[in-house]
C-alpha cells in the first residue's frame, strides 16, 4: 500500500470529514490549499483515487459523487502494516512503537489485545 500524495491525502480527508459522497466541486470547496488547485486537477486526482479503489463513484445528474470505500483508520492500519513489513524485527519495532505511546493509548491497546485474545480463544 503506497502512501497518498499530498493532493490525494487532502481529497481523501475532505471525503472522510464529510462522511458522505461529494461532487468534485464540493471536494474543491473543502480543500484548504494555497494556491487552490484547478477543478480539472482535483477531478483527475479524484478519478485516480477511484481507479485505485479508494473512492466509489455514483451518478448524480450530470456529475458524479465520490465516496470513500475504506475508512481513514483502515488506511492508517495499512500504512502501519506496510511499515512493519519492512522492519527487520517486527517484535522490536512494535515494542518501540508501544514505548512511544501515551499512557491512555497503551491502556486502550492492552484492552484491544485482550478482546482479540478472547475472540481467538472462542473460535
Amino acid at each position: 500500500m503506497a502512501q497518498f500524495g499530498e493532493l490525494e491525502a487532502a481529497i481523501m480527508d475532505a471525503v472522510w470529514d464529510a462522511g458522505r459522497p461529494l461532487r468534485v466541486r464540493e471536494v474543491l470547496d473543502r480543500l484548504d490549499r494555497d494556491p487552490e488547485p484547478a477543478y480539472n486537477t482535483v477531478h483527475t486526482v479524484t478519478e485516480i483515487l477511484h481507479r485505485k479503489g479508494w473512492l466509489a463513484k455514483e451518478k448524480d445528474g450530470r456529475a458524479y459523487r465520490y465516496g470513500a470505500t475504506k475508512s481513514r483508520e483502515e488506511y492508517v492500519a495499512g500504512l502501519m502494516d506496510e511499515a512493519l513489513s519492512v522492519a527487520g524485527d517486527r517484535t522490536a519495532t512494535l515494542a518501540r512503537f508501544v514505548q512511544q505511546m501515551q499512557p491512555g493509548e497503551a491502556e486502550e491497546l492492552y484492552h484491544l489485545l485482550g478482546q482479540a485474545k478472547a475472540r481467538e480463544a472462542s473460535e
